[in-house]
């Protein structure tokens, strides 16, 4: 099969590889539609160091089954990204997304950015949407993840740093599902602030008050956002971390003890997240942005244009 191999930074061939040969319990997914998202790019860019090399990376993937049980094959479905044992104290704790053993796809295990790859059966969900959204299930089942941990009041003011996907998904579940009303915070010369235009609040981070915001997301993928989330944020405050940039970040300690912050961070979702990402797709509640699609064959000249943060997302098709 064909697949886009990441050896390190910048290193990305697209080679024929065997087909991977899925064991007892698991399934092997034709891949429809993979995007490329922030953990790709950073991989990419070397700012996170490789975990498994070479790679073939990808993990907001959607495909239908060819091999699997009877019920699944030629459904359209997501994978969870987390291939669990369920042996381990954390698996039998319920905690299995934080499996001692667990192999993680795109991540250290191979993922989507190939026509064909495989995953155990109870890590897939049915798809009933087009490709084109199904990419946005997994990004989604982690926004809700950080949901689920502490979620704003009504009263709240509410700050999104950042303006890709992940704020975009953010601010429609916020704005749509929460009721609520959102700041985003960007650069002045962000492409994408238009967008944000239409369904929030958008203020320009040398506008930004400090001590203002009652709940800050960093969403942004940049190491020094954090910093920004702790002045900006009030005493007593939340700032859920989202961002795995992969490089080390610096904050004013002093100032987060000083005001009492509580600093969340989660990463992806389970499977209760990824249900309820995919009734949210389902019923329109939340608008996904596909900029562009390219082939596999052209898979490194998506991930240069996908490292420019002009598009919210890009994605590949085999």
């Amino acid at each position: 099969m064909k697949a886009a191999v990441l050896f390190s930074h910048k290193n990305l061939e697209i080679l024929d590889v065997d087909i991977p040969a899925p064991p007892h319990g698991w399934a092997l997914i034709e891949v429809e539609l993979t995007g490329i998202c922030g953990t790709d790019k950073a991989f990419y860019t070397g700012t996170y160091k490789l975990f498994k090399s070479p790679l073939i990376p990808g993990h907001e993937v959607v495909g239908k089954v060819v091999e699997g049980p009877k019920d699944l094959v030629g459904e359209r479905v997501v994978p969870e990204i987390n291939f669990s044992c369920w042996r381990c104290e954390y698996c039998r704790s319920g905690l299995y997304t934080h499996c001692s053993n667990k192999k993680t796809l795109g991540i250290d295990f191979d993922g989507g950015m190939a026509e064909y790859f495989i995953a155990p059966v109870e890590a897939l969900h049915k798809f009933n949407g087009s490709p084109e959204k199904g990419i946005f299930v997994e990004p989604l089942a982690a926004i809700l993840r950080a949901l689920s941990f502490n979620h704003p009041k009504p009263m709240d003011r509410i700050a999104v740093i950042g303006s890709g996907a992940i704020a975009w998904l953010l601010v429609q579940v916020l704005r749509n599902v929460y009721k609520l009303d959102v700041d985003v915070i960007v650069r002045r010369n962000s492409i994408k602030a238009r967008y944000f235009k239409r369904v929030a609040d958008v203020v320009y981070v040398d506008e930004v008050k400090e001590s203002y915001y009652d709940v800050v997301f960093e969403v942004s993928g940049d190491p020094k956002a954090i910093d920004a989330a702790v002045r900006i944020a009030k005493s007593l405050g939340v700032i859920h971390l989202k961002s795995t940039p992969g490089a080390v970040t610096q904050m004013n300690s002093t100032i987060a003890v000083v005001k009492e912050l509580n600093i969340v961070c989660s990463r992806c979702g389970t499977f209760k997240e990824f249900e309820y990402a995919i009734k949210l797709l389902k019923e329109n509640l939340v608008e996904t942005i596909l900029n562009q699609v390219y082939s596999l064959d052209n898979a490194r000249k998506a991930f240069e244009e996908a490292i420019t943060g002009q598009y919210f997302r890009i994605a590949l098709r085999p």
